[in-house]
């Protein structure tokens, strides 16, 4: 038995930097679409030719309003089996950095954010791969932008 693959979009790991250190956006999904009230990433699919950074950009302003400063590719992915599609879907893992001062405007697709340190951060994500990216995240931005980080564009 073969089981499909894809990757038909991103996690983008959303962050700012406030008075008392780097914070992660978290969002819980509203619970009328997909993992309704889970809480996690900004998630979106790719349309049509989209590069990830545009895919970044636009689901960002759809989602939240807010608008990245900076992208960066990481090394991580976000990988797991999306049973609605009997599909293994792996989703490149983008750190997008706002300003400290943007305001969040809410889609319908979200019910609740919060801003939150990396160790509060990881007690509330539903997925375990999301703590996993939330921690290795948080050692890099220790020395922002990490090493191992491309910078993208849209």
């Amino acid at each position: 038995m073969n089981i499909k693959i894809e990757s038909p979009g991103v996690n983008a790991a959303v962050v700012k930097k406030d008075y008392d250190g780097w914070k992660f956006l978290i969002l819980k999904r509203a619970d009328n679409v997909s993992y309704g009230g889970c809480w996690g990433f900004l998630t979106g699919g790719k349309i049509g030719d989209e590069t990830v950074a545009q895919v970044v950009v636009r689901e960002m302003h759809e989602e939240t309003g807010l608008k990245p400063k900076n992208m960066w590719a990481t090394e991580y992915v976000v990988h797991f089996y999306e049973p609605e599609y009997d599909t293994i879907w792996i989703l490149p893992l983008i750190v997008a950095v706002v300003d400290s001062k943007d305001e969040i405007k809410l889609s319908e697709e979200n019910a609740e954010y919060r801003w939150l340190d990396a160790q509060k951060a990881t007690h509330l994500v539903s997925w375990k791969n999301l703590v996993e990216a939330i921690v290795n995240i948080s050692e890099e931005l220790e020395i922002y932008p990490a090493k191992n980080w491309v910078n993208i564009t849209a």
